[in-house]
């Protein structure tokens, strides 16, 4: 008996389907793969299963996190190759190890690491940081709306200060910028990509394009997860 670690990638197609489909497609797969795993006990029991912080619907990843309890031990690499047979091009895994840590996956992804590409003819990327340089010290305030359990509209206000740990950006070839972000995940929430696109296109900044890559989840020491 054992519980093993992974970390997988979510690409293309496969970054529009939300975090409940990917649990439920995931342990679709454990079944498929033939992999013994540990199911709770009871009426309905259910498959040992836990995930990281949720991904934001639409954005790809390399750093995606599961934990799975198994009835026996199993070989990483076996077990690697029987899962990455039945699981998409898209949705692999990358890396899987042995895990004995007994608190919960979500709990120990306190951040979100990013890269996002920008396509500008015009920003300035000295200026730009010292945008992001107010983001982190004093605080740009959002607000930002969501439905409660009423469906009723609520309006919220955040500071930036406190969700973003890390931002830089840093000049590419041509009319490429490459923006390195670290967010907070906290019980409360987590700053979206999206969120600082907007908040930096409403300070002046003109962008073309942009695309989001999540890197990786890091603990509380800002190591990454595995």
């Amino acid at each position: 008996m054992c519980k093993i670690i992974c970390k997988y990638s979510k690409m293309g197609y496969l970054k529009y389907i939300s975090h409940l489909d990917v649990l439920r497609f995931i342990q679709r797969s454990v079944k498929r793969a033939g992999i013994n795993a540990k199911y709770s006990e009871g009426f309905n029991p259910h498959m040992k299963t836990s995930f990281g912080y949720p991904l934001s619907l639409g954005t790809e990843s390399i750093g995606e996190y599961f934990e799975l309890e198994l009835n026996e031990n199993i070989d990483l690499e076996l077990f690697a190759k029987k899962m990455n047979s039945v699981m998409p091009k898209e949705m692999q895994i990358i890396k899987a190890d042995y895990s004995e840590n007994s608190e919960s996956l979500m709990k120990r992804c306190e951040y979100s690491e990013y890269l996002i590409n920008i396509e500008s003819e015009k920003i300035d990327e000295n200026k730009l940081n010292e945008y992001f340089n107010e983001m982190l010290t004093e605080g740009v305030v959002f607000n930002r709306q969501k439905k409660n359990k009423k469906n009723k509209l609520i309006t919220k206000e955040i500071n930036t200060k406190e969700m973003i740990n890390f931002l830089k950006a840093e000049k590419a070839k041509d009319n490429k910028l490459k923006v390195m972000a670290v967010f907070k995940t906290l019980e409360t929430g987590s700053m979206k990509v999206e969120e600082l696109i907007k908040l930096i296109t409403e300070k002046g900044f003109e962008i073309n394009y942009y695309t989001i890559m999540k890197i990786d989840a890091l603990d509380k020491e800002m190591k990454t997860i595995l």
